[in-house]
């Protein structure tokens, strides 16, 4: 994954994300609590029912994650040789927006549904090679991959070998 759970609850707010992803009425999952189910923290002060909440929660931040990291390499697919060995941190950023829009659903707010589409339109331009995915860990510049290759087997039919053949 481009973001794990902790990552996307550091870089938002965790309080905002819980709201999101904590499907039970009343809400039972609080960001603290959210960020200690991700980071696999004790849960034993939390009542049963918390913990069932916080882990259901929890699946939807990571589903919400997976969708983000397929829709990353929908675009990246095409231009380089996926998975990346070591991805730019750009992409935690790209994959935390997403998430977060795919999070909200239909209830996206304007800023958070703009978020969404300057990164799609930032993976459209990695896609065309209008932008290079930055230096990885190491300093080398992600590559590539060659993309398809079309070969002949030569023509058939040529002029040069249909003589008296037709």
């Amino acid at each position: 994954m481009y973001a794990s759970a902790s990552q996307f609850l550091k870089r938002y707010s965790a309080e905002e994300i819980a709201q999101r992803a904590d499907a039970s009425i009343p809400p039972m999952v609080y960001g603290e609590l959210l960020t200690r189910a991700a980071a696999g923290d004790d849960l034993s002060a939390y009542s049963p029912e918390e913990q069932t909440a916080a882990g259901q929660a929890l699946a939807r931040v990571d589903r919400a994650l997976q969708d983000a990291e397929q829709t990353i390499n929908t675009y990246l697919g095409g231009r380089y040789q996926l998975p990346l060995t070591n991805s730019p941190e750009v992409l935690e950023r790209i994959a935390g927006q997403l998430a977060r829009y795919f999070l909200y659903d239909d209830a996206a707010t304007e800023q958070i549904t703009t978020l969404y589409k300057d990164s799609i339109k930032f993976l459209e331009s990695v896609a065309t090679g209008k932008v290079q995915l930055g230096p990885t860990d190491t300093g080398a510049v992600a590559q590539p991959s060659a993309g398809a290759e079309m070969v002949s087997g030569g023509l058939v039919f040529a002029r040069d070998n249909s003589r008296g053949f037709i």
